[in-house]
């Protein structure tokens, strides 16, 4: 009798630390469960791009320099749908450099860009959303205006740097969705505010802001378009345009415009044909041409490549 009671309260310890294991097991099949319902509703694609040349020359007839350089290129997607709720986050960076083996010639930045946008919107019904957007755009290193001195000699001069000039825009207003690939966006309420954190470039009143200040912050109407397209399973097409307007400027004078254009031809699994382009208007910034500068110059920029791309 002795030996069964004991035998008893043997399993009834057994069972009760199996029960404890089956609940503790039921607990965290919840939080599972918990995770993997809200991971459904967060859509992230994006693309990684990376391209790279080089020319060497010896004792070459036809003349020409001898180069190295690449491209890089991020375009990250992260956008979250649940009931009345969106949030829509997008990422864009680029760099490019460029090296000429010449005497004292190092390498030099052909490309170099930084952009956050974040916008949250509430829908009124299928379409149309109240909507909330941050904007951030900057780039990531120093660049220079390269020139030639009375002598023949190469000199440099800075025109941009880290925080400068640095864009931030945040507005609220109505958002129009008609499908999945198309967004129109339009506000009357926006801020934008231009950073120089640079004192040589701010000593320079460069990018708008006024001589010897470091920021600027203006107060007018936002446009912004979207669209993404995909032609089959290798092309894909993305593009956004945004125009903004100071109301001290006037309703629909001295509009600043900026226009991105992506086109990716994938070749295969790793290989992809990519164009990027970028169309700038502001009547703020200072250009630098000809040994002058000029205000109200269209900025136009495209770099081309074919190299490897990850795609998801």
């Amino acid at each position: 009798m002795i030996a069964l009671s004991a035998l008893g309260l043997g399993l009834n310890a057994q069972t009760d630390d199996v029960a404890k294991e089956v609940a503790n097991l039921a607990k965290e099949s919840k939080k599972t469960a918990t995770v993997a319902d809200s991971l459904k509703n967060w859509h992230v694609s994006g693309m990684l791009s990376l391209t790279a040349s080089q020319v060497g020359l010896v004792n070459w007839a036809a003349g020409g320099d001898q180069q190295m350089g690449f491209n890089a290129l991020a375009n990250l997607n992260a956008n979250y749908a649940k009931g009345k709720h969106s949030w829509q986050n997008a990422l864009m960076a680029q760099y490019g450099t460029l090296r000429l083996f010449k005497e004292y010639d190092d390498f030099r930045k052909i490309d170099d860009k930084l952009q956050f946008s974040s916008k949250y919107g509430y829908a009124i019904n299928k379409k149309f959303y109240y909507s909330a957007i941050f904007d951030y755009k900057s780039q990531f290193a120093r660049g220079y205006n390269y020139s030639k001195d009375d002598n023949g000699e190469e000199v440099k001069d800075k025109n941009s740097d880290f925080w400068s000039p640095l864009y931030l825009t945040y507005t609220i207003g109505i958002d129009f969705q008609p499908n999945e690939k198309l967004a129109f966006y339009l506000s009357p309420l926006c801020g934008k505010t231009t950073v120089v954190m640079s004192d040589y470039l701010s000593s320079k009143g460069a990018y708008g802001v006024d001589t010897a200040k470091h920021s600027r912050s203006e107060f007018g109407w936002y446009f912004k378009m979207n669209a993404l397209y995909n032609f089959g399973k290798n092309i894909t097409f993305n593009t956004n345009l945004t125009l903004f307007n100071n109301y001290e400027d006037g309703i629909f004078d001295e509009i600043d415009v900026d226009w991105n254009v992506i086109l990716s031809i994938q070749i295969n699994k790793w290989l992809a044909f990519n164009i990027a382009t970028e169309l700038i208007y502001d009547e703020d910034i200072m250009i630098h041409r000809d040994g002058e500068d000029h205000y109200s110059k269209v900025q136009f920029k495209d770099v081309i490549g074919a190299g490897l791309t990850f795609k998801f």
